[in-house]
């Protein structure tokens, strides 16, 4: 838990030319933070022998192996879980068609073994990130200056037409 990024965040050495207040040793925080750090160090004790852990790592270990099997094995027992309350409930034929087209999407997503890697190269996802993607920071204002002077027209600029008139 200490290689997390907040905790690293929260202790890490101060620039020294940024102001910074460590918060471990304010009144307000430091005590939070002397709570969690005696939470996470016996957590991480327990954990080292625990089934459970064991168990989340396989799992997490298998999602990135193939990300589409694990998603479409969510989205079934998403469905079925829908599908059943429809017929448990008050029979919604509405509920349970949703629910077996959960089930059965998540059961043709479970066929696809590819890694994220391989994922990552086609044409869905590369659409996906271009479009989640932040836009580039803008250039400094030299090189804006430089790329205006390119687009002007020879000439009179509009001021100096209206000046004239």
């Amino acid at each position: 838990m200490r290689h997390s990024a907040i905790y690293q965040w929260l202790t890490a050495e101060p620039d020294p030319e940024v102001i910074v207040i460590d918060l471990r040793e304010t009144w307000t925080v430091g005590p939070i933070l002397r709570v969690l750090d005696r939470t996470i160090d016996r957590l991480a004790d327990a954990a080292a022998g625990s089934r459970a852990v064991a168990i989340a790592t396989r799992g997490s270990t298998a999602a990135i192996a193939a990300p589409l099997r694990a998603g479409g094995l969510v989205l079934a027992a998403l469905g079925i879980v829908v599908a059943v309350s429809g017929v448990l409930g008050a029979t919604a034929l509405t509920r349970v068609a949703v629910g077996v087209g959960l089930a059965v999407a998540g059961v043709i997503a479970m066929q696809d073994d590819r890694d994220w890697a391989t994922l990552r190269e086609t044409r869905p996802v590369e659409l996906a990130i271009t479009a989640f993607e932040p836009p580039a920071p803008p250039d400094s204002g030299t090189d804006q200056e430089v790329d205006d002077a390119d687009h002007r027209e020879d000439g009179p600029s509009d001021t100096e037409r209206d000046d004239s008139t």
